[in-house]
């Protein structure tokens, strides 16, 4: 089995790999590029940076293991017509994202913005917090980052609720789950609004003017899914115009975020560099996924973290 890192392999993954999967050859970039390397691989691991048009058309690939939960962008029109599957890491970033968005929450409610300023500045400010304990955080999104920050809000003795497509699921951390055709009655009831939403075309912009204008205005918004369900144009207006009162944001509609965005310089915005799923244990989380699903496929045995190539996840 000829298996295609993205970036070169590293010794102990190999290793791991040999001891489960029979007759395992690694092919990385190097000499020979990646774009011809595709065309012998049976697997593909790693980033959706690579020419999305070759891995779509390959006449080898069977399968693509994505080291992120989102599966988006390696959604092509094209690759959703191919035969090759795409399983993803999904459940190895959610406690990391979790606690990265309770982090974001907590930055933008204490208004660790203007303290971090106060401190460089040597100036004693005033006091100027948002209590969490009591209030309630909306967890947009209920898969497995949203169970994750739902468990962290209830342990701050926060009301919780969510929304997912079949609200009869429930969840043993959230108190009330809303169907996705009650979200102004969610968005209307949460002090903070953690999303988790993955990228998909039914997500798009799911967060724009008329949703914002629906929420408290002293409502706080914190996105740790994909860029792409917030309508940035519309979030920056909402902030600067007091329709909301904050925002903690990773992820973002272009990536770097732009000098030139206003979400630079609003002292109601913390920003973080798309790494709230980071974490040191990460990498050997992932391995374990790869092993598991290229032993199934050996096997003929069904993958794990298989996505529905049109739901997107």
């Amino acid at each position: 089995m000829k298996i295609l890192a993205t970036r070169p392999w590293k010794e102990w993954e190999k290793q791991a790999i040999s001891r489960a999967v029979k007759d395992a050859e690694f092919l990385e970039p190097g000499p020979v590029p990646i774009e011809e390397l595709i065309e012998e691989a049976d697997v593909l691991f790693g980033s959706s940076q690579v020419p999305l048009d070759r891995v779509a058309s390959s006449k080898t690939l069977k399968l693509v293991q994505a080291r992120s939960t989102g599966a988006d962008r390696f959604l092509t029109e094209e690759f959703k017509k191919s035969k090759i599957i795409l399983t993803t890491a999904r459940g190895v970033h959610a406690p990391p994202v979790a606690e990265h968005a309770v982090a974001l929450m907590m930055a933008v409610a204490y208004n660790f913005r203007t303290n971090d300023k106060n401190q460089r500045e040597k100036t004693w400010g005033e006091h100027s917090v948002n209590r969490l304990y009591g209030k309630t955080a909306g967890i947009l999104g209920m898969g497995t980052i949203g169970e994750e920050i739902a468990k962290r809000c209830k342990g701050l003795d926060m009301n919780v609720i969510g929304t997912r497509k079949d609200p009869s699921k429930g969840s043993a951390n959230v108190e009330k789950v809303f169907p996705l055709d009650r979200l102004p009655e969610f968005l209307a009831s949460s002090d903070v609004v953690l999303c988790s939403l993955p990228g998909t075309p039914d997500t798009y912009h799911f967060l724009a003017e008329k949703e914002f204008r629906v929420m408290k205005p002293s409502a706080l918004v914190i996105n740790v899914g994909r860029g792409s369900v917030i309508n940035e144009k519309d979030l920056i207006k909402a902030l600067s115009e007091g329709w909301i009162a904050g925002a903690g944001l990773d992820v973002f509609e272009e990536e770097p975020l732009p000098p030139d965005s206003p979400l630079w310089d609003m002292p109601n915005v913390v920003i973080t560099p798309h790494s709230a799923g980071y974490a040191p244990d990460n990498e050997r989380k992932i391995i374990e996924i790869l092993i598991q699903n290229l032993v199934n496929l050996q096997e003929g045995l069904p993958l794990v973290n298989v996505v529905d190539k049109e739901a997107g996840y």
